[in-house]
C-alpha cells in the first residue's frame, strides 16, 4: 500500500499487524479472526521480515530523504 502511494492505509494496516504480537513480541502464523488469539507456529523470520519491509516502505514514502 505504501509503495502504491496509500500511506495512511498502509500505516493503519501496519499498526493492526503489529498489534497481533504476543507478550514477548512474537507473531503467529495465523490469528483467530473471532478472538484475535494467535494460533499456529511462530515462524519469526518470515513475519518479521515482512513487518520490517512494510515499516521501511512506509518510512520511505512519508519522510523526505536525508543525506
Amino acid at each position: 500500500m505504501a509503495l502504491a502511494g496509500e500511506s495512511a492505509p498502509a500505516k493503519q494496516a501496519f499498526q493492526t499487524a503489529a498489534s497481533y504480537a504476543n507478550d514477548v513480541g512474537l507473531l503467529a502464523e495465523e490469528v483467530d479472526s473471532a478472538t484475535g488469539e494467535p494460533i499456529g507456529n511462530f515462524p519469526q523470520a518470515f513475519s518479521h521480515i515482512g513487518l520490517i519491509n512494510a515499516a521501511r516502505a512506509i518510512r520511505d514514502t512519508t519522510q523526505p530523504p536525508t543525506g
